[in-house]
């Protein structure tokens, strides 16, 4: 009978990690029996995960995924190197750094006459040493986790202080009177595995992704406190504390994720190619049938992308922050796909109302005021270009973009088959060929489709992601919200504007009510004065493909802009990319983990005087009534 090998952490790989820590070089290896170190730099901290021998524990390593500094070992290996291996790492960031903290996590082992399925409460337990040095560190640790909400319950959390910190079928590392000296420090965490079934077999992957990104956050938050009490270093914030270097399979998920989204288009795809003959067959119809639209044969199949879409391995990435972006994505990506597949039915419609949500009251009820406001106001008379005229001038303003960023390459192309007077598709400026362009509008939609989509665009390709210029999840929202910022910047939102955004929100909300085509175009034209061609390229823009009430989301973006401004955002960040605004925190978070890079390109209205001056007023609570009431006068 052969005799099985022993595992060992050998003294070449402890001394080769020894120098490249020195030299404050990234680490990542394999250690016997399945393990792992990441340590992306050196940093006075390192969590610790143990996997057991005599029990199952799924799910319970990935607590210290994401971490910038982290080992997973057998068990076995705890006195075949593995002890020396962490003294050898502590006395190097202790020596470099003035203290070293060292924080174990493991999962508290199941009750067996716990009703297991009925008591998901998240509950912790820290093991502290009872020297009084790290109280402010527990204390953090302790209260952040506290916040953690599962399952619509509360965490608890409880301290121990003991001299032995060590799962509870293990032997401790050290001895904290032997380790907890020369300010080297050790902390221990117990985790309740909510996240598993009684047997630590069989995973509940979505109660464990809310966990981790939890204990994620609580860790940096005490690694944050530890640092600022006992080091020689303090951190500009605790998100700083997180992993810099991304991942080879980030790198490929990220890759396959926009692949999959430029295979196809998906405004294109959902936009009649047969706009103008569909007008003069509504016209020939005195207005009472509905236009029938034509769309793009679809280049792709469905099935086949869904295929490649769920076959990334998004389980696999290690940093809870972008595995939280890139799930989202894919989310997203699987609706969109659905709802071409469903192009032209009341399913596509359903799909819509998934990705941009319902009409809130507050959102119609402004909608409806603007045009009560201006139901009187009449536009004054513009001189107009042709789409020759304007794409002369749009690729002048491209020009002057690309002087500050060689990088900005941009085209104009002028078209035929879309339903916009101008839209953005990639890294192209689409102009549609038989629109007229009022000159007192010019700026305003060089801001808007130039000075934000694309500058967005361009910058996000100066990022390591290329999910920030296809666009995270419900990125539209604040796309068009900055859009028509920059508009009403530039002084040039006009009423007739407003007017359209309001309008659109009306129609969508028309169309969610079960209006059909011919009531909508009606009650646009004849309650609230729009011109008949107006209104039929509003209802046009809303009930294509099916219905898509994304046009409702641009006064729901402006409006959500001016909030954020006025409750002290920044605006800087808003430009990295095509993002949410509940993305907004994880930006800035992977900014100051300096995963991503500030945006090498403003917008040049954020360089103007009266721009700034507006700017100021919106900070001080100027909101979308008082701008229309502004414009009015």
């Amino acid at each position: 009978m052969r005799r099985k090998k022993e595992l060992v952490i050998s003294d070449e790989m402890i001394e080769n990690i020894k120098k490249r820590l020195i030299k404050n070089e990234f680490i990542r290896e394999r250690l016997p029996g399945g393990g792992r170190i990441h340590i992306d730099r050196l940093l006075p901290f390192l969590c610790l995960y143990r996997i057991p021998l005599k029990r199952s524990d799924i799910g319970t390593k990935r607590l210290v995924f994401g971490e910038a500094a982290y080992i997973i070992a057998k068990e076995e290996v705890t006195k075949n190197g593995l002890n020396k291996m962490i003294r050898e790492i502590a006395k190097i960031s202790k020596d470099d750094y003035g203290a070293f903290l060292l924080v174990e996590i493991w999962s508290k082992p199941h009750e067996k006459e716990e009703n297991f399925l009925k008591n998901k409460k998240p509950q912790f337990t820290i093991f502290a040493p009872k020297l009084g040095v790290l109280t402010k560190t527990v204390e953090t640790l302790k209260n952040r986790l506290s916040e953690i909400i599962i399952n619509r319950e509360n965490a608890k959390t409880d301290i121990k202080f003991t001299d032995n910190i060590a799962p509870y079928d293990m032997e401790p590392l050290y001895s904290n009177k032997v380790f907890n000296k020369d300010n080297i420090y050790m902390i221990g965490l117990e985790v309740k595995p909510i996240y598993q079934d009684i047997t630590g077999k069989k995973l509940y992957p979505l109660e464990l992704a809310k966990l981790h990104k939890g204990v994620a956050a609580a860790c940096k938050m005490a690694f944050y406190t530890f640092m600022k009490e006992h080091t020689k270093v303090e951190p500009i914030d605790y998100r700083s504390l997180g992993r810099r270097v991304v991942t080879k399979i980030v790198k490929t998920i990220d890759s396959d994720l926009a692949k999959i989204e430029d295979s196809f288009d998906f405004l294109l795809q959902a936009t009649p190619v047969n706009i103008k003959e569909a007008w003069n067959q509504f016209e020939s119809s005195n207005f009472s049938k509905k236009p029938i639209f034509h769309y793009r044969p679809k280049p792709f199949d469905p099935s086949i992308i869904k295929r490649e879409l769920f076959s990334l391995p998004i389980e696999y990435i290690e940093d809870p922050t972008l595995t939280e972006i890139f799930s989202e994505k894919q989310d997203e990506i699987d609706k969109k796909i659905t709802m071409l597949k469903e192009r032209d039915t009341k399913n596509f419609f359903y799909g819509s109302m998934q990705i941009y949500g319902e009409i809130e009251d507050t959102l119609l009820d402004i909608a409806k005021e603007i045009l009560d406001l201006t139901k009187d106001y009449e536009e004054k008379e513009s001189e107009y270009l042709d789409a020759k005229e304007f794409s002369e001038i749009a690729k002048n303003e491209i020009e002057n973009y690309k002087k500050e960023y060689s990088k900005f390459n941009a085209k104009v192309e002028i078209r035929e088959d879309i339903v916009s007077s101008a839209m953005v598709s990639s890294d192209k400026f689409l102009i549609y060929k038989w629109a007229k362009f009022p000159k007192n509008r010019i700026q305003a939609l060089l801001n808007h489709e130039i000075g934000t989509h694309l500058v967005t665009y361009f910058n996000a390709l100066a990022q390591p992601f290329k999910q920030l210029h296809t666009g995270l999840k419900g990125y539209d929202e604040m796309q068009e919200g900055l859009a028509v910022l920059s508009e009403y910047l530039c002084g040039e939102l006009s009423i007739k504007r407003l007017r359209i955004l309001a309008a659109r929100v009306i129609a969508s909300y028309s169309l969610i009510k079960d209006f059909d085509f011919v009531k909508t175009f009606n009650l646009l034209n004849k309650n609230y004065n729009f011109s008949k061609k107006s209104a039929f390229t509003i209802t046009a823009r809303v009930y294509r493909g099916g219905g898509l009430t994304k046009d409702s989301i641009y006064l729901r973006g402006f409006i959500d802009i001016l909030d954020y401004l006025k409750e002290g955002g920044e605006i800087e960040p808003l430009y990295i990319g095509k993002i949410a605004a509940n993305h907004i925190p994880m930006i800035k978070e992977l900014l100051l983990r300096k995963v991503l890079k500030n945006p090498p390109l403003m917008p040049k209205y954020l360089k103007d005087k009266n721009s700034l001056k507006k700017l100021d007023e919106i900070k001080n609570g100027l909101n979308i009534i008082d701008i229309v009431k502004k414009e009015i006068q």
